[in-house]
This record gives structure tokens, sequence and C-alpha cells, in this order.
């Protein structure tokens, strides 16, 4: 039985499964195929099944910054895995590849394959990094012959493709690089799904690029000075591009630490918000949850990444699997279900009267889906108009985001101003806050 034919909607800002609409919900597990033995790829993926994960975010080469020691299994002869004979590809990692493909595939979870990480491209932030430390660039000859390896070897499981990984297009050797991956991507895989991963606080997608990718993703990453990129990120993406599926695919992970030396982790209520902010800033196709600790495989036999995180010490992933932000992000597309009939939200900012830009508001059909991250009274202008009601029409319910309750707050309407106030709720958690007629 297959995973399904999964496909772009008509409206182009979320996914089709068979002709219904799906939510993107993933994991980010980019060292899986070179770090994680099966016994625990079963355990693992058991959890994530049962947490509603359907897309794992794989990345085809060795990931530059996963947890060492790993299990030694590279894609092409190495020594070390740092550096690599790219035209020496190895059997048993891609046999390896195909059970691994395989027991994912039984619980329900499609493969989101990254084809050619930054690291080995020349002219990218981690290009002369890298090299200094020892990695391989990747020739465009051997990149355009891995990816007919990836389509050969995994391309019967359906996977989307993501044809780079953290990458910015600074340079113009780097958008060359690419559009020869992706012209590849296409001859070999013409019907498959594909995007491209972009590094934090890109919002620069090559113009070349833009008529052969079905989606975008978007990064606000784990700088904890820079977490507004949640929202402002798909607010201008979706200005500046054609209209597309848009994914937060690198929230910040549950338990990492903040970049650039803050010394601070992300906790749950931190993803939730980057989450919630991006999709009711219009990014509603789906989102990605990653834990410090998973994405990397890290043991308690790890003594370092291979080029070094920049981060403090991540978790162990048996711990990380405890952690309790991944079931907050089960709850979306159920939440997004029952409250629209469906998944797709229209950004509404509009009709907040307030400047805190933390608070975000979407729309869907003639409800308000509002996120609110502490306690707070609300004013809404125009709203009349939009829901077709006024003076006592309306009903505003507010679902607690960490202890899961739900309560009904007051709101009191001004004919003359058209403005709605809600009432300050009474919870001490951020809520996502729902006005529809009565």
């Amino acid at each position: 039985m297959g995973l399904g034919n999964l496909t772009v909607n008509d409206a182009q800002d979320g996914f089709l499964l068979d002709g219904k609409p799906w939510f993107w919900l993933a994991d980010t597990c980019w060292s899986a195929f070179t770090s994680i033995s099966l016994e625990d790829w079963d355990y693992y993926l058991c959890r994530r099944a049962e947490q509603g994960i359907n897309v794992l975010q794989v990345n085809t080469l060795p990931q530059w910054d996963r947890a060492r020691p790993d299990l030694g299994v590279y894609p092409y002869t190495s020594h070390d895995g740092t550096s690599f004979d790219w035209t020496c590809s190895n059997p048993a990692f891609w046999e390896r590849a195909r059970v691994m493909a395989t027991m994912a595939k039984e619980h329900g979870i499609r493969l989101a394959l990254v084809l050619v990480w930054c690291n080995y491209v020349p002219g990218t932030w981690a290009a002369n990094y890298a090299v200094g430390l020892g990695s391989a660039l990747m020739p465009l000859d051997e990149a355009r012959a891995h990816v007919r390896r990836v389509v050969a070897e995994l391309g019967e499981f359906d996977p989307i493709y993501i044809v780079s990984g953290d990458t910015d297009f600074n340079s113009d050797e780097t958008v060359a690089y690419y559009n020869q991956v992706l012209d590849e991507l296409i001859a070999a895989a013409p019907q498959a799904l594909r995007c491209m991963h972009v590094n934090r606080g890109n919002r620069t997608i090559p113009q070349s690029y833009l008529s052969r990718l079905h989606f975008y993703m978007y990064q606000p990453g784990h700088n904890y000075a820079a977490q507004f990129e949640a929202w402002k990120l798909p607010e201008d993406i979706r200005a500046a591009y054609p209209k597309k599926p848009l994914i937060n695919s690198e929230p910040c992970y549950e338990q990492i630490s903040s970049s650039r030396g803050v010394y601070r982790r992300f906790d749950a209520a931190d993803c939730r918000a980057s989450a919630w902010s991006g999709i009711l800033a219009g990014a509603c196709g789906g989102v990605t949850y990653g834990t410090h600790g998973v994405w990397n495989w890290n043991t308690s036999q790890s003594a370092s990444s291979a080029l070094g995180e920049g981060f403090d010490a991540a978790f162990r992933w048996q711990e990380c699997l405890q952690f309790p932000g991944i079931w907050d992000f089960g709850l979306i597309p159920e939440l997004l279900q029952h409250v629209s009939g469906g998944y797709t939200v229209e950004p509404a900012q509009d009709l907040l009267d307030d400047t805190r830009e933390q608070i975000r508001v979407g729309r869907a059909g003639d409800k308000l889906i509002i996120y609110v991250p502490y306690a707070t009274e609300l004013r809404l202008t125009g709203v009349a108009a939009l829901l077709g009601v006024a003076n006592n029409g309306w009903q505003a319910k507010v679902f607690d985001l960490e202890l899961k309750r739900l309560a009904h707050v007051g709101s009191v309407y001004d004919g003359k101003a058209d403005t709605l106030r809600i009432l300050q709720h009474s919870f001490t958690h951020d809520v996502l806050l729902v006005v529809e007629k009565r």
C-alpha cells in the first residue's frame, strides 16, 4: 500500500492527499541515514506516528553538524565521515536507506529528502568554513549523479525532494549550481513535489527557480532576538513571489540554546509561538517540529558534532522524545480542522487595532483565529463588515494551548467605530482565540 498521491491544491496555499486536504506535520531528523540504528529507528517511528507526524525531513548526505560518533555507514567511501570519494558509491548505505524508508512507509510517514546540503556547495555561507575543517565540496557533476542515485534508490517511496539544505543564494556560483541540481531532479522525477530549504532569515528565492518549485520553505531559526521572523518571513515571501504553499520548516527547536551566545533555551511555548505565528501569517501549508538532540541524533556516547554546532550541549535523543512540544504541534491540524473545516487560513492582521505584532490574526471563512502569547485585552476593527453581524452577534472562545482548557470570554461592541473589544481571558498561558457568529 502506497502513501497516496500528494499534490498542491488549486488555491496554491496547501496540499491534497488523494484529493483531500492534507497538512504537512513534519519532524526534523536530518542525520537519520548515517546515525540511527534500525532498532532505534523503529522506536522513533512508532513514537512519532502516534504523535501525528506524517513527514520526516532527512538529509541524503552526511549531516555536517551531526553528533559523533555515528554508525560509520556513508553514501560514498570515506575514512572519516567528513571527506568523501564522490565517485565511489556505497551500496550498503543505500540498502539501509531503503529499509528505513520502507519502515517509515509502514507507519504512514513520507520522507522529505534533502539532496545537497549547503556545506557541500561552493559559494554558500558554509562552504569556506566546511573546507577549512576538512569537509569536501561536491563537484557539480557528482551532485547531478547523486540526484539520479537518490531518485533511483528511493524514488519508489514517493518522497518529497528538498533540493537545498540551510542554503543562502548570495553568489552566482551557488545559484548556478542549484539550477543544475534542480534540472537534474526534474528530469529524473518530474512528478515529485520539490522545494528548497533555506538558511535562517532568508527571504531571497532566485528568479530562475520559481517556476520549478511547488512550494516554499522558510526558517525563523534559533536566534532568540529574531523570532519575529516566524511571521515576517511569510509576510515578505507572500508579497514578493507567486503564491505557493508556505511551510515554517525550521522553527526554534525545542530545548536548543539560543544562537549568538545568548544564555537561554527554547521551550514548548516558544515553539508554539513560532508555529502559530507563521500559520496565521499565511504559512498554512504545514509546519515542522524539531528538538535539539533528535535532528543530530545525540547519544550518551556522543563527544561532539562533526564540525561544531555553535550551540550549548544537546539533550540525548531518548530524552528529546519525551519533550511536551510535539503534542502541541500534533494538535495544530486538529484545531484548524475543527475551527475552519480545513487548513486554509488567510492573514487578517489589519483587523487588530494594536501595534503588538506577536499577537497574530488570521481568518478562516467567517471566523477569526487569533494567537495571543500573554493574557491581554484585544481590540478589533471592521469586524461587522467582515463577519456580517453586529451588536451582540459574536462569541469568543479561548483555548489554553499549554493546559488544553477551553473558556468563553466576553466582548463589547462599539457600533459607531465598528470595533469589537475582547475582554482579557483568565489563562496564564498562550491561547488560541476564536471569534465567530453566535
